[in-house]
């Protein structure tokens, strides 16, 4: 499976580090890489948490492949968090994300998107990584690095 992460200039040479930063599946402190199945979907997702902000700097788009897809592991809407896709994000998905970390489950875990309707999950998610997974390089192959840069009409 191919799988799409947006990197800043400043960063994209490191691709398999994560800052600790809060998001919607990891509490702040927490290491987690956010990525998700299409390129487009990658797009749209950082159009949505920064704004038009995007379109100031220059911005690269990884393409990496998951050598198995035994790797992945699928979220079951069962056990989303009613309120999973709130705005801002809760904290019931924090821990969600959390627990699946501190599993030692499969490197890889399918999460839908907030943004996009969940009639398109699991063809079209995001995909939580567990930075720590200590063979992550090698079931996690960098196969393109594309500089993009937003072109909006603001």
């Amino acid at each position: 499976m191919l799988c799409y992460r947006i990197m800043s200039e400043a960063y994209y040479k490191t691709p398999y580090e994560a800052s600790g930063s809060a998001g919607r599946w990891n509490p702040r402190g927490t290491k987690m890489i956010y990525a998700c199945s299409s390129a487009s979907l990658a797009l749209f997702e950082y159009l949505c948490i920064r704004g038009t902000a995007v379109a100031s700097k220059t911005w690269y788009m990884l393409t990496f492949e998951i050598t198995s897809d035994n790797l992945i592991g699928t979220l079951d809407m069962a056990y989303l968090p009613r309120d999973w896709n709130s705005l801002p994000h809760g904290r019931a998905t924090q821990e969600f994300g959390r627990t699946w970390l501190d599993s030692n489950g499969p490197p890889f875990l399918r999460v839908p998107s907030a943004r996009m309707n969940l009639a398109f999950y699991p063809k079209e998610c995001n995909l939580l990584i567990n930075p720590d997974f200590p063979e992550l390089q090698e079931v996690l192959k960098v196969i393109g690095e594309t500089p993009i840069s937003y072109q909006l009409n603001c």
